[in-house]
């Protein structure tokens, strides 16, 4: 896994532990340091393809990321 792909999991991970739903591709941008959406987006899309997360293009938010489960404690 490229360094940034790893940056980007952990982001998207902690994200998800803190608000309990994943984050917009901007948020994922400044909270790693890419300034750019479509760097966003190319290493989003490269990460989907190898399996290290699950997204659907074209949907805002939808990014699960395999092997974490994050349920709402009651």
């Amino acid at each position: 896994m490229k360094d940034r792909h790893k940056q980007i999991k952990d982001f998207i991970v902690q994200y998800l532990k803190t608000h309990g739903y994943p984050p917009s591709y901007q948020e994922i941008g400044e909270g790693v340091g890419l300034y750019s959406k479509q760097s966003v987006h190319e290493n989003i899309q490269q990460m989907n393809d190898l399996g290290i997360i699950r997204a659907i293009p074209g949907q805002p938010r939808c990014i699960s990321v395999p092997g974490w489960r994050f349920v709402e404690e009651q």
